[in-house]
């Protein structure tokens, strides 16, 4: 009986520890943040509202990514991505430059982004 008490002492701990491993982490790593976005983009000025636009973001380094709109109109930008509950969002950003990107799921991406007060993009990856 000392015996399988003993065994049941080694064993249950390996059983918790590997209840704890994270995948959900790797679901929605960052190398799904990358490629190309498609929504509406509005910008103060000038007067550019709620139009069929596209955004790219690649990757400069291992967190972080460039933000570069199709076209003249939008404002190219990088930003240091961090995962927080599930999305990614720009922590370091000052506060008139947000941006988060969140899994919707059914493989549906979403890109969501201030820029300095100006320029709002709402958009799918494609």
């Amino acid at each position: 009986m000392k015996r399988i008490l003993l065994s049941a002492l080694f064993v249950l701990p390996l059983i918790v520890f590997n209840g704890c491993n994270s995948d959900d982490d790797e679901v929605f790593g960052f190398s799904d943040l990358l490629g190309t976005y498609v929504g509406g983009l509005n910008i103060t000025t000038p007067d550019f509202t709620n139009a069929q636009y596209s955004v790219s973001v690649t990757q400069v380094s291992s967190s972080v990514i460039s933000i570069d709109p199709a076209g003249s109109v939008g404002t190219e930008w990088t930003a240091h991505m961090t995962k927080v509950a599930g999305v990614w969002t720009c922590i370091s950003c000052v506060t008139n430059n947000q941006i988060t990107i969140t899994d919707l799921g059914s493989n549906s991406i979403q890109l969501s982004y201030n820029y300095d007060n100006n320029e709002q993009f709402l958009g799918t990856k494609q």
